[in-house]
């Protein structure tokens, strides 16, 4: 759930306005902020109760400053997390932990020591995004402090250009996701296994992207790794007047949604990630993840952390995200 998801009704999405950051000249620049409030997001969840991560505060500015968001973002946030968490340990425990995680426009996620805390394992976990995000990103992982993030590496990390990491089990690498060319340079870098079950993660990612450039993406993904997976987390029932209002105020902040019309129906998400190559392919929104696929005990507690009166909004915001689970095997 990011916090661009808003109502239609005025004063619900003049309130989430109000929290929207000044627009900026830059397209990529703007969509790059987008990671800032997505972790200021999760770390007020995290510190109202809704799951545990003790390690999102090391990636957020002025992290003993609690700034308010509606409970409807968090519970969004929470459902978002959980799936993804979900559907990769199931990954994980398929392969009996022989596979890759390769997570593109990763931001600041913690996904890597959230799952390394629980001594899951994995070959290799991998993550792209913008050299400006990633050299950031690795600032943080090598600062002092606790917990120790560099402690959950199978390797002395290696540093290079300041955008790049490498430690063994894990990668931080900066690319432009739209410039294959690069991204494969890079992914090479990381010494990956074309072989190997490989499960990708993109999280509000495509849709920032032009239709065109996204389907390149998945279709030179698909054709690499020869057992891959692909869970995408995005924008869903883009056409109706939510979206219309979303969109907007998205627009106000100078970044552009792209991929809108790929975010259409699950048959539009269902013929890009065939056309690319996937031959199984399930669409599932964020209402009927919340309701019937996560745990209904966890379902039950969250919705009683900030007791919200009415779910109507809560129902109208998961009803516009969807996840994506597709492969090519």
């Amino acid at each position: 759930m990011d916090v661009e998801a808003v109502s239609s009704d005025k004063l619900v999405a003049e309130a989430f306005s109000s929290r929207r950051r000044s627009n900026s000249v830059s397209d990529d620049y703007s969509t790059q902020r987008t990671n800032d409030d997505a972790t200021q997001c999760k770390y007020f969840a995290v510190q109202k109760g809704y799951w545990k991560d003790e390690f999102i505060g090391r990636f957020v500015s002025g992290a003993n400053e609690e700034t308010s968001r509606f409970p409807e973002i968090s519970l969004g946030y929470w459902c978002r997390t959980k799936i993804v968490e979900q559907h990769v340990k199931q990954f994980i425990n398929k392969f009996s932990g022989k596979v890759q995680i390769i997570s593109l426009g990763s931001g600041f996620d913690t996904l890597f020591w959230r799952l390394s805390a629980e001594n899951l394992k994995f070959l290799k976990f991998v993550e792209v995004d913008f050299a400006s995000v990633t050299s950031r990103k690795i600032r943080n992982i090598m600062k002092p402090g606790t917990p120790e993030m560099t402690s959950f590496f199978s390797e002395k990390p290696s540093i290079i250009h300041h955008t790049d990491l490498h430690s063994g089990n894990y990668h931080l690498i900066g690319a432009d996701l739209r410039q294959l060319g690069e991204l494969n340079t890079k992914l090479d870098a990381a010494d990956l296994d074309n072989s190997i079950p490989t499960i990708c993660i993109a999280e509000c990612v495509l849709v920032y992207m032009s239709g065109s450039h996204s389907s390149a993406l998945l279709e030179a993904l698909c054709s690499r790794f020869k057992k891959l997976s692909f869970l995408n987390y995005e924008q869903f029932r883009s056409s109706d007047e939510f979206t219309k209002v979303m969109e907007a105020n998205l627009g106000n902040r100078g970044i552009q949604l792209h991929g809108l019309s790929m975010c259409e129906s699950a048959d539009k998400q269902k013929e890009r990630f065939n056309m690319a190559g996937f031959s199984s392919v399930e669409v599932h929104d964020m209402n009927e993840v919340f309701n019937r696929i996560l745990d209904p005990a966890d379902a039950t507690r969250v919705k009683k952390i900030e007791m919200l009166d009415e779910l109507e909004l809560l129902w109208q915001l998961l009803a516009h995200y969807c996840v994506v689970y597709a492969e090519n095997h």
